[in-house]
């Protein structure tokens, strides 16, 4: 371990960093402005990859790489590729930037002095939660941070790129969950890189986080993986010979994630990726994504900015994505596999402009963030009916046919202090008599003994929040799986397509509590 702290008095810039391995064997750590260095100092007179620090012969060592600049220890200029031995309290300069040497402690993977070097990790992550501790923290641009986890215990991530992991984090002692997914390529399992855009920080929000990430996360803090990656969003196994990947904003995680894949593979793919900004410094990954341009003859980069910049010229495409950028930038469209992500509205005219032009959608996928999607979709209904604990109930592939042929008995429902209240839904024929009874959808929540009257437009999670009781959620679209339950009995129906459901899920009787809506009478585990 390695603290450091760095100033910069021209750029107003002042910061601390803590140099840690991130996999068993690494004991050595690259200074530089690319994005990927394990010190990253911004400003414009430090290389690309300037230097480097070396753990050797139980002693840190910096050497200076090349670097245009160049470097000094302690006000004696350094040669290139000199090695110079460091000791706490050095003073390092590196262009405008000073760097002062405020601890050090040997590598606790590091190899030993007798040659031998604690083994990698071979133990996968598979199933079930997981903490990780953030070993590094990238200021991608002024709004965007990497966060870069390692497992504790230390395991290999698996996961297929482009893939999302649901997080927990505790702010003000409440414990909250939120998807995001992975920009790092499963072909460097030891570490997971969450890249996450600041939005709005109002809690009824889900900025909440992400503000919170950007404002209060510090290298050393610990977060809690929530089971393990989802999502269909990706390029495996099947990986397409031709692919177009499209992106907007934060969209160019997944995207990263992917080729990142593919540059590191060397897969036969040919990439075109088209990326969409506001401004040039709010392009995301812009210096790697040059890069892999340039090292990659599959690999073709466009980016366009929709506004102008008042600090930084661009001599790019400028204005959104339209039919004329497609034709210059992908001429051969029609033949490519399709990969979309962004906001909502991006996501939405870009496949409305790809019906326009006739493109087979077969090879188009899509993934939006940014909240519920934008227009209504026709409600899905299925049996949520499963065979619990020996229970007799209706087969799994007879449940389409089930029915109920008389409606339930009327049923008091229980206020959150416990005492009985009468159904406000129980509605009489108006002619009297011993006319039958109608009685609305009534949703049972088994493991805290309550009964909720269901108005058929509220969502099985927003009853579960209105009578206090908790079911843990984060995506409330149902792409991400979080609030999936187990019903006992009874029918749901989704406004869209519960995405984060898989077959083996619906076999069981899980449902999507974020988009469900009882049909009639709902048992869940909750």
């Amino acid at each position: 371990m390695l603290k450091l702290k760095s100033v910069n008095f021209e750029q107003q810039e002042f910061g601390t960093h803590i140099l840690t391995q991130t996999h068993p064997e690494q004991l050595e750590w690259v200074i530089g402005r690319y994005a990927t260095c394990d010190l990253v100092l911004s400003a414009q007179e430090v290389s690309r990859v300037h230097g480097k620090i070396l753990y050797q012969d139980d002693t840190y060592y910096f050497i200076d790489d090349g670097s245009t600049s160049g470097s000094s220890l302690n006000g004696e200029i350094l040669e290139p590729n000199d090695k110079r031995s460091l000791r706490v309290g050095d003073l390092l300069q590196i262009g405008e930037t000073y760097i002062h040497v405020e601890e050090m402690e040997p590598p606790s993977l590091a190899v030993s002095n007798t040659g031998s070097s604690i083994p990698a990790i071979e133990q996968p992550w598979s199933t079930g939660d997981l903490q990780v501790r953030c070993c590094r923290i990238i200021d991608e641009t002024p709004d965007v941070k990497t966060f870069c986890f390692v497992a504790e215990p230390p395991m290999l991530f698996n996961y297929k790129p482009g893939q999302f992991v649901n997080i927990e984090v505790e702010i003000d002692g409440k414990p909250i969950l939120r998807p995001y997914s992975i920009s790092s390529s499963p072909t460097r399992p030891y570490s997971i890189n969450l890249t996450v855009k600041r939005e709005a920080s109002d809690p009824a929000r889900p900025g909440l986080v992400s503000s919170w990430l950007h404002s209060s996360f510090k290298v050393g803090d610990r977060v809690k993986l929530i089971g393990t990656p989802l999502g269909h969003f990706t390029c495996l196994p099947d990986l397409p010979p031709k692919m177009l990947l499209i992106s907007a904003g934060s969209g160019i995680t997944p995207m990263m994630s992917m080729s990142r894949w593919v540059q590191d593979t060397l897969a036969d793919s040919d990439i075109v990726f088209l990326h969409s900004a506001r401004r040039p410094e709010d392009i995301i990954f812009r210096e790697e994504l040059a890069l892999m341009s340039a090292q990659m003859p599959n690999f073709r980069l466009a980016i366009t900015t929709t506004q102008p910049s008042a600090r930084h010229s661009w001599m790019g495409l400028t204005g959104r994505i339209s039919k004329s950028m497609l034709h210059v930038v992908v001429p051969d469209l029609l033949d490519r596999a399709v990969y979309a992500c962004g906001p909502d509205g991006f996501v939405t005219t870009f496949k409305s402009l790809l019906e326009s032009v006739n493109f087979p959608m077969q090879q188009y996928k899509q993934e939006s963030f940014g909240g519920k999607p934008a227009g209504k979709t026709a409600a899905i209904k299925e049996p949520a009916t499963a065979t619990i604990s020996g229970v007799n109930q209706a087969p799994t592939a007879n449940r389409a046919a089930v029915a109920k042929t008389a409606p339930a008995p009327a049923m008091a429902a229980t206020s959150r202090n416990g005492q009985s209240k009468s159904s406000p839904e129980l509605l009489t024929n108006p002619a009297g008599g011993n006319a039958a009874i109608k009685v609305a959808p009534l949703v049972k929540f088994a493991n805290s003994d309550r009964s909720v009257p269901a108005d058929g437009n509220t969502s099985v999670l927003e009853l579960a929040e209105q009578e206090g009781i908790s079911i843990r959620n984060a995506c409330r679209v149902g792409s991400c799986g979080a609030c999936k339950v187990l019903a006992r009995e009874g029918q749901v129906q989704y406004e869209g397509q519960p995405i984060a459901l898989s077959d083996a899920d619906r076999a069981a009787g899980y449902i999507l509590c974020c988009i469900a809506r009882p049909v009639d009478r709902l048992v869940v585990e909750a």
